[in-house]
């Protein structure tokens, strides 16, 4: 299985949510991504609050828990046709899940999220802010 993180994730582990953090550890064998997106909005938000120690956390213990995955030009194109296909749908989706969105898309992956808005595109989405099932 192949997954790809959205920020909402990425907080939650960090808060140490106990469910989000069950299934990072539950699915381990599995290919879990942090993407360039991501980071970027992990970071300009804890840059903006001045959260130096919480950065360093992200920096130093978080990020490096998962496999990096850039952005390609196909990316770019992708997102630019996610967008037009959204707004011509009356839907106005940020940029950002945009782009995590396209980096799905290339990987074949599940998007690990929070987010409804995720719902409006053709991408595969999980919650993992719900307990895994029981064995």
């Amino acid at each position: 299985m192949i997954y790809v993180l959205d920020t909402n994730v990425i907080s939650d582990a960090m808060h140490n949510q106990t469910a989000v953090r069950t299934h990072i550890h539950a699915n381990q064998a599995a290919t879990i991504y942090l993407c360039a997106p991501v980071d970027y909005e992990i970071q300009r938000g804890l840059l903006r609050k001045r959260a130096t120690a919480q950065l360093r956390l992200y920096k130093n213990v978080v990020r490096p828990q998962f496999q990096w995955q850039p952005l390609t030009d196909d990316d770019w194109q992708q997102t630019a046709q996610l967008w037009a296909n959204a707004v011509s749908k009356g839907r106005q989706l940020s940029d950002i899940d945009l782009l995590v969105a396209a980096i799905a898309l290339r990987l074949d992956a599940t998007i690990v999220t929070a987010d409804d808005d995720f719902d409006a595109l053709p991408v595969k989405r999980v919650n993992w802010r719900e307990p895994p099932p029981k064995k």
